[in-house]
């Protein structure tokens, strides 16, 4: 019984981390624009004007010129910040870079480790076994040790504390115990072999008994993949939107065209909020457009 509830378990922790990724992706897609940041450098500029932060605007008639970018310089700073963590880096403050490079990098090597138990299942290779048993013991040290780490640095300096809460210290706590738990499971399987078992079990719905350990590492890892969609942890795909639908839209808003008829049509949301210098209740439009009144100010 146990053996089928973990491979059922196993499933379901797939099936709604990608359904619940794909509605959150689809959800966050489709609402309005948000305010550019107009931070420049802009990656996709060419690099003789992002070298020193320029834009296309700055060209004498530029409206009436084709539009030149470069999309592979995107594509590479979105690289440099998942692999590199290039922002963390470069904000250092508190001295958290290494330790947090070292918890995604854990995260990275976890999912290339069952890709890698996937390939070893149907391929039986040697070398799939020994890269097996390579990426799997350091994704589970860099991880334990990366989530650890930051959550003694939030405990004990107090400007992290300061803003650190209950749900930080718990999302890091939870991080390194399905790796802490992976150790563990691998002490006891040197060559991952009841690992494997595991996942041909749930792949081809043939129950198979694992070792406690196993079991424990696994099912908390799929605890964590069910947690992940519906937690702050959603930036492995926000970041995507952050980088390109705020800090790097550079785009000019052409009179007539879909952006324009769209923030014509976000113009007139009414505001649900007031301050000194907004009215609850009015549109956006009437809020930029009408001075405010004596009477009206909060």
């Amino acid at each position: 019984m146990f053996e089928w509830f973990m491979i059922l378990f196993g499933w379901l922790a797939a099936v709604l981390f990608i359904a619940v990724s794909g509605y959150k992706i689809a959800k966050i897609a489709r609402m309005p624009l948000n305010v550019r940041w107009e931070v420049y450098p802009v990656p996709h500029e060419p690099a003789d004007r992002r070298n020193y932060g320029g834009s296309y605007m700055e060209q004498v008639d530029w409206v009436n010129k084709p539009r030149v970018t470069n999309p592979l310089a995107e594509y590479l700073e979105m690289a440099a910040e998942i692999f590199a963590l290039k922002r963390v880096k470069e904000h250092n403050v508190y001295n958290v870079w290494l330790w947090s490079l070292a918890m995604h990098w854990g995260i990275y090597l976890y999912f290339g480790w069952l890709f890698l138990l996937v390939a070893d299942l149907f391929l039986n290779a040697p070398i799939l076994a020994l890269a097996t048993n390579v990426v799997g013991v350091a994704a589970g040290a860099l991880g334990a040790a990366g989530a650890l780490a930051l959550a003694v640095k939030r405990a004990t300096q107090r400007e992290l504390k300061l803003y650190t809460t209950p749900l930080d210290y718990f999302n890091l706590v939870f991080i390194a115990s399905f790796f802490v738990a992976g150790l563990a499971s691998w002490l006891g399987d040197l060559s991952f072999a009841a690992h494997k078992s595991y996942i041909g079990s749930v792949l081809f719905f043939k129950p198979a008994a694992a070792p406690f350990a196993v079991s424990l590492s696994f099912l908390l890892f799929e605890l964590f993949l069910i947690y992940m969609p519906f937690s702050k942890l959603i930036h492995y795909f926000a970041k995507f939107f952050t980088f390109h639908h705020a800090l790097w839209d550079d785009e000019y808003k052409e009179k007539g065209s879909a952006r324009d008829f769209q923030i014509v049509k976000q113009l007139t949301y009414a505001v649900q909020w007031s301050g000194p210098h907004i009215v609850k209740g009015k549109s956006w439009l009437a809020q930029a457009q009408t001075p405010l009144q004596e009477s009206e100010k909060k």
